[in-house]
C-alpha cells in the first residue's frame, strides 16, 4: 500500500467517524520504524502504551486513561499483551483514529514468552502464550476491516466487500458529525427523567464511548440546586467536568465518606459517583445511604474487572434503583470497525441464551487446545463465565487459554452448554516451603486456598496435599436451581478422586445464601476471612471437600480450630458462624504453634489474634501492649500514643515480644522448642513433631 491510500483511508475514516486497528508484526526495530513513521505522516496525539518505550504508558498503568480522549493510540504488544490496556486505549480513541498494535514476527510470536503472564499465571517466570497469539492471530485475519502489515511482506489495502460482510459495507457510513454539545435523543430520554427524580438510585449502563460522563457532566449544569461528584480518581470525570462547565464540587471517595461521616449533607441534591464499579461495595453501599438521590455510571464491558459484577452483585440489592442503558455510540460512529473487533477478539458480547428442553445432563472435559479449534465453544464457555460470575475480565481469558494448571468441565444438555466448572490445580508444595509459607518469610505466587490456609489458618499440611481449587462455575439464569452445578462438582469430585487429589477447595465472598449452596455440595467451612473484598462487599470465606485420609484430617483440624475461634472472629465481622462454638479457653498444642509463628516468626496478627485471646486469659504478665488493643479495645492509634512507640513497626515487634515473654513464663523448656522448631526449618523435626504435616 502506498502512502497516498493510507491517507484516503484515513481522511474516510474521520469523515465517517470510524476508527481502525493497524497491526505491524515483526522485529521490535522494524515495528517502531513504521509506528514512528505513521506518526510523522499523521497529526494526533499519539499515545504510546509499551513495557519499552520511555515515557510511554505503561500497560498497567492504563487505567489512569480513563474518561481521558486521544486522537490515534499505539499499543506495543512485541513483550507482553495485557488485553485490558488494549481494551481502554481503544475506549479513549477518537473518531477517526488509528489503533496501532505492534506484535512480534507473525510465525514467531506463539513461542515468545508473553511478559503479560506474570500476572496471571502461577510460573516463576513468564511463558509463552500460543493459544491466545493464535485467537488473536484469527481474529485479526478474519477481520476485513484490520490492516495487516507483516515485515518483508507489503500492506494490502483491504477490499472492505460489499456483500460477503454486509455490517462492514462502507455504503452505510455516511458523513458523520462531531458532537456538538448538546443531548443526543437517547441522552435528551434520560436526562428529563433525571431532572424529575425526587429521590432513588439511578444507574447508567453502556460500553465505552457512549456519552455517560456527558450526560452526568448536563445533569450537573442544568440541576438547579447542589450537585457533588466523586470518582476512584479525579483525572478520570475530565469529560463530566467540561460539560458541567465547573459546577459542582469535586470530592475523592475517601475524603467524602470521612465528611459524611462528621456532617449533614442534606443540602446535597445529588451525588454522582463515575466509573462505580471501580469503587470497593462496602464504601459505595454506604456513599449511597447519605444522598437523596444518586447517580452510578459505569462501564459494563469487562475491562475494568467488575463492570458486570456492578450489576450482578450491587444494583440488584438496591431498593428504588432504576438502571438506565445507552446503547448508541458518540464518540464515533455506529458499527466501529475497531470496536467490533475488540468485542469479538476479547469476547466482550454478551452470552446467546441457551434455550434446551432436553433434561439429560452429560459432561465433557476440555482441554486449552480445543478453545481455538472450537472458537465457538470458546465464546460459549467464556460467555457464560461473564454473565454469570462478577469477576470476569480479560486476564481471565487469558488464563483459560494459556496458565499452566487449568481443567475445565462443561454441562451438555442435547448439546447445548449449560454449565461451565474452571478448576485450578494447588497444592503439592515442599515440606520446607509449606514451613516458610506457614511462619510468614515466603509468599509465592499462586496456591490461593492452599496458601492462605496455611498463611492465615495455621495449616502448613494444606500447601504440601495436593487439591484442586474451583475458580469459577456458572450456569446460565435460566437453568439455575436444577441442580447443574452440583451435578458438575460432583463429576470432578469423582475424577479428583481417582487423580490422587487430598481436596477440593473454593474460596467465595461469603453470603448464608451462598455457603448454603457449597454446603449442600458437601464442603466444610474452614476459614473466615477478617477483612471485606473490595469487589463483593463480603467477607472471604474458604472450605473444602475432603477426598483422601490427609485430606479428612485436614477438614477436621481446621474446622475444630474454627470452632475455637468463632467466638473472636465473630467480635470482628459481626454475625455468627455456622460452626459449633467451642468455649475452652485452655491454650492447646495448636495454639502454641500459632503462638510461637507470631512470637518468633512473622505470622500476621490478625491470623494469630484468637490464640492471643486465649493467651491473655491464661498469662499472668501485665503484656500492656496486648491488653490495650484486645481486652482495653484501644485503636492502634491508640495504642502508639500510650506506649509512646515511633509507629506501627515499633507496636507490631512489642506485640510479638510480650508473647515470647508470655510463652516463656508459661513453659520455659517448651518455649524454646516451639521457638527452635519455628526459626530453622528441619525435615527431620517436622516429621517427628506432634503436629507434623
Amino acid at each position: 500500500m502506498s502512502p497516498e491510500q493510507l491517507s484516503v483511508i484515513q481522511t474516510e475514516m474521520q469523515q465517517q467517524g470510524l476508527r481502525r486497528l493497524l497491526v505491524l508484526s515483526g522485529d521490535y526495530h522494524w515495528c517502531y520504524l513504521q509506528a514512528n513513521e505513521l506518526q510523522r505522516k499523521f497529526t494526533g496525539d499519539w499515545l504510546w502504551i509499551s513495557y519499552r518505550k520511555q515515557n510511554a504508558v505503561l500497560p498497567e498503568k492504563a487505567v489512569s486513561l480513563l474518561g481521558q480522549e486521544y486522537l490515534h493510540g499505539i499499543f506495543d504488544a512485541t513483550e507482553g499483551f495485557n488485553a485490558e490496556a488494549l481494551a481502554i486505549l481503544a475506549g479513549t480513541l477518537k473518531a477517526g483514529s488509528w489503533l496501532v498494535m505492534m506484535v512480534p514476527a507473525w510465525r514467531q510470536w506463539r513461542y515468545q514468552p508473553d511478559k503479560d503472564s506474570a500476572r496471571w499465571n502461577e510460573q516463576l517466570d513468564a511463558i509463552p502464550t500460543p493459544h491466545f497469539v493464535q485467537h488473536i492471530q484469527q481474529q485479526i485475519v478474519s477481520d476485513p476491516q484490520v490492516l495487516l502489515w507483516r515485515q518483508n511482506d507489503p500492506l494490502c489495502t483491504p477490499e472492505f466487500p460489499q456483500s460477503e460482510f454486509p455490517q462492514y459495507n462502507s455504503w452505510q457510513y455516511g458523513s458523520w458529525q462531531l458532537p456538538d454539545g448538546n443531548p443526543t435523543a437517547s441522552q435528551q430520554a434520560i436526562l428529563a427523567r433525571l431532572l424529575r427524580a425526587n429521590q432513588g438510585v439511578w444507574v447508567i449502563t453502556a460500553p465505552r464511548g457512549r456519552g455517560k460522563s456527558a450526560l452526568a457532566g448536563m445533569l450537573m449544569q442544568q440541576w438547579q440546586g447542589n450537585c457533588w461528584l466523586t470518582a476512584p480518581a479525579k483525572a478520570t470525570t475530565e469529560v463530566i467536568r467540561c460539560y458541567a462547565r465547573e459546577k459542582g464540587k469535586f470530592w475523592s471517595v475517601d475524603n467524602l465518606l470521612k465528611y459524611c461521616r462528621q456532617n449533614s449533607v442534606s443540602d446535597i441534591d445529588w451525588l454522582l459517583i463515575d466509573e462505580a464499579a471501580a469503587i470497593p461495595m462496602p464504601q459505595l453501599s454506604e456513599l449511597i445511604s447519605y444522598f437523596p438521590r444518586i447517580l452510578l455510571t459505569t462501564t459494563v464491558q469487562g475491562y475494568e474487572g467488575t463492570g458486570r459484577g456492578f450489576l450482578l452483585k450491587f444494583c440488584v440489592g438496591i431498593p428504588d434503583s432504576h438502571i438506565l442503558n445507552l446503547t448508541a455510540p458518540v464518540r464515533w460512529a455506529e458499527n466501529d470497525p475497531l470496536e467490533n473487533w475488540l468485542e469479538s477478539a476479547l469476547l466482550f458480547e454478551d452470552a446467546i441464551p441457551v434455550n434446551n428442553s432436553d433434561k439429560t445432563i452429560r459432561y465433557h472435559i476440555y482441554h486449552q487446545q480445543q478453545w481455538i479449534k472450537q472458537p465457538k465453544l470458546l465464546r460459549q464457555f467464556y460467555g457464560i463465565l461473564t454473565s454469570a460470575h462478577y469477576k470476569t475480565s480479560p486476564l481471565d481469558l487469558r488464563r483459560l487459554l494459556d496458565a499452566k494448571g487449568m481443567q475445565f468441565i462443561a454441562a451438555l444438555g442435547n448439546n447445548a452448554l449449560m454449565g461451565a466448572l474452571w478448576m485450578v490445580e494447588e497444592g503439592g508444595l515442599s515440606l520446607e516451603l509449606a514451613h516458610e509459607i506457614w511462619a510468614g518469610r515466603r509468599r509465592p505466587r499462586g496456591n490461593l486456598v492452599a496458601q492462605s490456609l496455611a498463611a492465615h489458618s495455621g495449616l502448613p499440611q494444606a500447601a504440601v496435599l495436593k487439591s484442586q481449587r474451583i475458580s469459577r462455575v456458572a450456569v446460565p439464569a435460566n437453568y439455575r436451581r436444577q441442580g447443574i452445578a452440583q451435578g458438575m462438582i460432583a463429576y470432578q469430585r469423582e475424577r479428583a478422586e481417582k487423580q490422587g487429589v487430598d481436596f477440593i477447595s473454593v474460596s467465595f465472598g461469603y453470603t448464608a445464601e451462598l455457603w448454603e449452596l457449597w454446603r449442600k455440595c458437601g464442603f466444610q467451612l474452614v476459614r473466615m476471612g477478617t477483612h471485606l473484598e473490595a469487589s463483593s462487599g463480603c467477607y472471604t470465606a474458604m472450605a473444602i471437600f475432603p477426598l483422601s485420609e490427609q485430606g479428612i484430617a485436614l477438614a477436621i483440624q481446621a474446622q475444630q480450630q474454627l470452632a475455637r475461634d468463632a467466638h473472636w472472629l465473630e467480635s470482628q465481622i459481626g454475625f455468627g458462624l455456622p460452626v459449633d462454638y467451642q468455649t475452652d479457653h485452655h491454650l492447646n498444642r495448636y495454639d502454641w504453634q500459632e503462638l510461637s509463628g507470631f512470637a518468633f516468626a512473622y505470622r500476621p496478627f490478625s491470623a494469630s489474634l484468637p490464640a492471643l485471646q486465649r493467651l491473655l486469659l491464661n498469662s499472668d504478665l501485665p503484656l500492656i501492649a496486648l491488653r490495650n488493643h484486645l481486652q482495653q479495645e484501644m485503636s492502634v492509634e491508640q495504642c502508639i500514643a500510650v506506649l509512646k512507640l515511633n509507629g506501627y513497626k515499633a507496636l507490631m515487634q512489642l506485640w510479638r515480644q510480650e508473647t515470647a515473654q508470655a510463652l516463656s513464663s508459661l513453659d520455659k523448656k517448651l518455649a524454646k522448642e516451639w521457638q527452635a522448631w519455628t526459626t530453622a526449618f528441619s525435615a527431620a523435626n517436622h516429621l517427628h513433631h506432634p503436629t507434623c504435616y
